[in-house]
Parts: structure tokens; sequence; C-alpha cells
């Protein structure tokens, strides 16, 4: 790989998304039992020996290399630890190493200098599809896993139309709600907006300027800082795409791409329901009960129905010509070793996102779950009577897509977030703002 494609793939994991290790156990030792005491017979025969017990097999060792700290980092390795006391032939050194764009440079220095790990999680994995240092997974990965994965996790995790990573911990945006200041404002809390008309609506009434100095202290509809993520999700929404099918250039300059971006910046300039360059407090103001409606990763869920003092609602986001939920998220790699330790690492895998583990996942953390099969799982039931809202992250897998993974995908997420900016400070329009984004990336991809 090129020193520019390193530098690249570091700067999509940092977009994408104290070193702790759980030491590696001791094979157990071989035993032998002790003879047993003579049989009686004539003094002249020796004593009859039992013949020693097979020794227990040995685990292959091999090490995973993850990059999710604080408790989500804690269930990675309460994960392993139990891969671990289960399998009787693998055995996992779980290694942090620090966020997506830490794992990403370490993962292609460790690549130049032959010393990878044999699984690693990493953001934007199917970048190092080209590198020569890991097993596809396409090359692994059974037909029944093929059919019960949702086919957005797999497009996700393609490199060059080939599927090169495993789906693992993946986020969705949603559409948080306030319901109580849906009901304070004649809305139906049990009906959020389906589509950007409703958004609009809904936002409007629940914009509101409640101490009488001109100005909203209580604002319809923002999102998160990630912007890049939710006009690319409004971008596809309206039938438009973010690269070309050959790959050779980013087309979300095209009419349904400047059409989305209008929206937009209409939702600041025009229906004034959104505060212009305010995303970094959005989510402080949803919890604080000062913000309608809020677009942000599934991953929030648990973090603001615990701190909120209002009821939480949550919906599937609002689409134009169609539904498209933009997957998020890690994937894990499997790295060419040795023949022994390559399958001990793809049993690893296997278990860490099998059902039940997809779904433990889902419960602890709200990365979504993967695989269709969860649905009917008798403990996802248990879990959604305790958080129905959770039912939401379950049903809108339906419409999960997957925005291409390129080399220039960070700079192009940086792009779309500068166009975002201009249209809601009124400094450019939204066909100038996504031409000069365009033309940025495309120079870079080697284009005119």
């Amino acid at each position: 790989m090129t020193l520019k494609k390193i530098l690249l793939i570091s700067m999509l994991a940092m977009i994408v998304l104290a070193a702790c290790a759980t030491p590696t156990a001791e094979a157990p030792k071989p035993t032998v039992a002790p003879p047993t005491a003579p049989v009686a017979a004539p003094t002249t025969s020796a004593p009859t020996a039992v013949a020693a017990t097979p020794a227990p097999a040995q685990k292959t060792k091999i090490t995973f290399w993850y990059a999710l700290s604080g408790a989500q980092g804690k269930v990675v390795e309460d994960m392993t630890a139990k891969f671990n006391q289960t399998s009787k032939t693998a055995q996992v050194e779980v290694v942090f190493q620090g966020s997506y764009a830490d794992i990403a440079q370490k993962l292609t220095a460790a690549i130049t200098a032959k010393t990878v790990p044999d699984v690693a999680q990493m953001g934007g994995a199917p970048t190092l599809g080209e590198s020569g240092a890991i097993v596809p997974v396409a090359d692994l990965v059974s037909d029944a896993d093929k059919k019960d994965i949702f086919d957005g996790f797999w497009d996700y995790n393609k490199f060059n139309g080939k599927v090169v990573s495993m789906p693992f911990n993946n986020s969705t945006p949603m559409l948080y709600y306030n319901k109580d200041l849906f009901t304070a404002a004649g809305l139906d809390p049990n009906k959020p907006p389906t589509t950007w008309d409703e958004l609009v609506t809904a936002a409007k009434a629940l914009t509101k300027d409640t101490n009488g100095d001109g100005k909203p202290d209580q604002w319809g509809f923002n999102t998160h800082t990630d912007t890049h993520w939710y006009l690319s999700a409004m971008i596809m929404q309206n039938g438009g795409k973010i690269l070309s099918d050959d790959g050779k250039k980013v087309i979300y300059n095209s009419p349904e791409g400047i059409e989305a971006l209008q929206f937009w910046g209409d939702l600041v300039t025009k229906n004034k329901v959104m505060p212009p360059n305010q995303h970094a407090q959005a989510g402080a103001d949803f919890t604080a009960g000062k913000l309608g409606m809020l677009m942000r990763s599934s991953t929030f869920l648990a973090t603001v129905e615990k701190d909120a003092k209002f009821k939480v609602g949550v919906a599937i986001l609002p689409g134009k010509k169609i539904k498209s939920v933009p997957i998020g998220g890690a994937s894990l790699l499997v790295f060419k070793t040795t023949a022994e330790r390559q399958k001990a690492a793809w049993e690893f895998v296997q278990w860490m996102t099998n059902a039940e583990n997809s779904l433990s996942l889902f419960i602890q953390t709200n990365y979504v779950p993967i695989r269709k099969s969860v649905a009917g799982l008798p403990a996802v039931k248990d879990f959604i009577a305790k958080s129905p809202n959770s039912e939401v992250l379950i049903k809108q897998l339906e419409f999960a897509s997957a925005i291409p993974i390129f080399f220039e995908l960070g700079n192009s997420d940086e792009q779309l977030r500068k166009a975002v900016e201009k249209v809601e400070l009124g400094s450019g329009t939204a066909k100038d703002a996504l031409d000069v984004a365009a033309s940025v990336i495309n120079k870079a991809l080697g284009g005119p």
C-alpha cells in the first residue's frame, strides 16, 4: 500500500467513528495417571501400569485488536472472555488500541512490518481490501450467514464488489422526539413524521418563542454534529447517490442531492425551525426539553432515556421518494497468518457475530443487530417489553443502506459538512456548495 493510501485510511477511520489486555490463559499441561498398585500375581511378575490419559488439546492462541472504550469496550472484553471460557480450540488475547483512527494507523503500520493481529475491529474496514493482508470474509462465510445478515450490512463491507470484512458493531441514525412537547403542540405523540413534509409541519408546531423576546427558545428540529451522515441519508432518500457506480467520482451534486441540501437549508432560512450551525449543543438541548426532534445515532437511545425528564419517542428517519437509513460503525477483519491461526480467528469472528451475541451487543450498547434471526429470539421480546423504543431499531433495519466505502470518504464527509454549514449560514446556494464539494473530492480521486 502507498503512503498516501495509508494516510487516507487513517483519516477515513477517524470519520467513521489506557491500553488494556486480557492476559492469555496458560494452556493446560498434560497429566499422566500414576501407576496402580500391583495385581495379585507370582512374585516374579512386574507391576502392571495403567496407560496415561490423553493430554488435553492445546488451544491456538490469537490476538484481537479493538477500538471501543468505556462501557462499550467492557462489553467487548466480556464477550471475548466468555469465548475463551467456551471454546475448546482457541484462546484470544484482547488488546485495546485506541480510537478508530488509532487502530487504522496501527494496522497499516503492522501490515508494513508484517506484525498483524489475527482479528481487528476497524471503522472503514473495507479500505484494507486491496492490502493483501486480509482474508476476505466472502471466502469464509456460509450461505446461511449470507441469508441471515441484512443485505445493507454486506454492502457496507464490500470493496470492489467483494465482501472483505464482517459486520459487527453498527449503528444507524434515528429520529428522536419529545412526546410531551408533541402533546403540548397539539401533535399526536404516537404519530411521528414519516415524510419530509410531515417533518416540516411538526417542526413548525414545535418551534416556539416562549419568553416573548422575538427569538425561538424552543426549536422544532436539529441534528447531531455528524451532519454529513444525515445529509447522505436525505440524498439517498431522494433517489440520489453518493458515488458513481464505477466508483470513480462522487455524484452528490446531482439534482437529487441539490434538492436534499436545499430542503436542509430551508429548515433554517425559510421555515425557521432549526437553529443555524448549532449542532454541537443539539443533544443537550433535546435532553433539556428545548428541542422537539433530533436526528442522532441509535447508540444515543440508552443515554437519553436515562437522562431525559420527558417521554422519549423514536422513529425511522422520515423519507422522501424512498426510506433509507445509512449504516455506520465498525467491522471485523481476519488477517493472513497461518492456517491454524486463521481457522481460530474465523471461529472467534463467527462467535462474536452469531445471533445471540448480536442481540447481547444490541441490548448492552444499542448497536443494532445485524441478523434477521435476532427478531425471533425470546430474549429480544423480553428486552423490547422493558424498552419499547428499541423495537424501532430492529424495524428500521429493513431500510438499512450502505454509503459506499472509498479512499476519499473521510474527506468527502468533511466537504459535505462544509456544504451544510454554507447553506445554514446563507453563504452559498445548495448547488454551489455541493459543486465545490464534488470538485474537491473528484480531483482527489484523479478526475478533472
